[in-house]
Order: C-alpha cells, then sequence, then structure tokens
C-alpha cells in the first residue's frame, strides 16, 4: 500500500483524525465503499477512504473512471452537507496541485480540474443519509493516458510525484477552505472559459452562450446568443465544451 506514514498524511487535520483513515489496497469505488459504509453505520462524518488501485469508479451521470495501481490518488471523503462542497473540493485541488507540484491548474466548471486544457482530476459528490461524500481522483504518476484530453502531474512535470504529500496537502487545505465564509472570489480566479463561447448540454438540449461569471451559490451565468443572461446550477448541466468561437456580445 503507498500509505506508509499515517501521521504524515493526517498532519493534525481537526477534521479527518488519523483514526478515520481507511486505506485498501483495491476497491471497485471508493465512493461506493464509503457510502456502504454509512449504511452499515461503521462510518461518519470525517473519515477518508483511500485506494490504490480502483476499477470500477465513476464519475458525474456514471462516466466511468478506473486508476492503475500504484499510479493514481483516489480517495472519498465523508464530511457534513454544507453549501459549495464540489467548489470547495475544486479549490482545494488546484491549490494543492500549486503547493506540492508547482502547476498552474483551472477548474473546468463544474467538477474538473485541467492543466493546460487537459483533464487532471475529476470531482463526485453525493449524499447519503444526511453526509456528503465526496470522491476525488486525480491523474498523478501516470506516463500515458486512453483519453486524448488528459493528463497527469507526471506528464505535465516530467518527474514522479509522492501520492501521500499530495493527499496530505489536500486534506489541510480543505479543511481551512471549509472554514472560509467566502470560497467563491477565489474559486472564481481559477476559472476555465471564463469570457469564453461555450457550448452546455441539458436534458433540455444544447445552449450556447458567453461565461460571463460564476454565481455565489456555483451556478454558471453565460450571456446567450440572444444577448439573455441566463444561469445554470451543476445539477442542469450534462457537459460544458468551449467552442471555437469568438464570444457573442
Amino acid at each position: 500500500m503507498f500509505i506508509v506514514d499515517v501521521d504524515r498524511v493526517y498532519g493534525g487535520n481537526e477534521l479527518f483524525t488519523k483514526e478515520k483513515f481507511l486505506f485498501y489496497e483495491r476497491l471497485p469505488s471508493t465512493q461506493d465503499r464509503a457510502k456502504e459504509l454509512i449504511k452499515s453505520g461503521v462510518v461518519k462524518k470525517g473519515y477518508a477512504i483511500v485506494a490504490d488501485e480502483q476499477y470500477r469508479g465513476r464519475g458525474r451521470f456514471s462516466r466511468m473512471w478506473s486508476s492503475r495501481k500504484g499510479k493514481s490518488l483516489t480517495f472519498s471523503l465523508v464530511v457534513e452537507k454544507i453549501p459549495l462542497l464540489s467548489m470547495g473540493t475544486a479549490l482545494s485541488v488546484v491549490e494543492a496541485l500549486r503547493d506540492e507540484c508547482g502547476l498552474w491548474a483551472e477548474i473546468e466548471w463544474p467538477n474538473d480540474i485541467v492543466v493546460s486544457g487537459q483533464k487532471i482530476c475529476g470531482i463526485l459528490v453525493e449524499m447519503q443519509r444526511q453526509l456528503a461524500v465526496i470522491g476525488v481522483g486525480v491523474n498523478v504518476n501516470e506516463t500515458a493516458l486512453p483519453f486524448d484530453n488528459a493528463t497527469s502531474i507526471r506528464m505535465e512535470t516530467g518527474k514522479p510525484a509522492d501520492r501521500e504529500s499530495i493527499l496530505s496537502a489536500f486534506l489541510s487545505i480543505f479543511e481551512g477552505n471549509l472554514k472560509k465564509e467566502n470560497i467563491m472570489d477565489s474559486v472564481r480566479e481559477h476559472l476555465s472559459f471564463m469570457n469564453r463561447y461555450v457550448e452546455i448540454e441539458t436534458e433540455n438540449g444544447k445552449v450556447r452562450g458567453e461565461f460571463i461569471n460564476l454565481g455565489d451559490d456555483g451556478e454558471i451565468i453565460i450571456r446567450t446568443e440572444s444577448g439573455t443572461a441566463t444561469s445554470f446550477l451543476p445539477g442542469e448541466a450534462k457537459r460544458v465544451h468551449k467552442l471555437d468561437a469568438p464570444a457573442c456580445r
């Protein structure tokens, strides 16, 4: 197992105490495992479930995501249900990649992290018995990936990264961000696609417009081709695509 020093990962974290770290060599999904443990009463808030290998992970809308042993950082956190958890998690990943790896990452609304336009991390937030389960998957030491629009820390920096250090940094930053009264200004500073022309896929069809802002509730605000400002919450948008076209005015 890649976690060899629980005290180092824990780092004095008040939210995720070292007694509540659960490490697995191999799991179908850390997200599903966390939800199973909540149902059985074993896990309450403050637990972290980490897997060295995940072979049936998933993202939003049940999109499949897996990780090879020793390559990715895959984990799920159990916390209280509070607003803007997805945004707070995304910001924490961005800041951890900056501090630990020297990478400038951006938040691709609503739940992906990209470096130079290539996906490096995905986030999934689900609810279970009044608790939130946050799933995070970071491409760390892969040297090749099966998708053209994906990258890893090693592919970007040219050298292997320490998953243990990245997890420790993320947990510390995440705990601090949860205590902040307003994180949205910081989130806006790291948004991809801002002031770009985008296409949003919804259950009712596709909408095109200029990404002009992110609201205080995490909703994307666009100016449509008709000139009208409209907004979409994360659950209302299946996908957001950047279009190779000038922003509409």
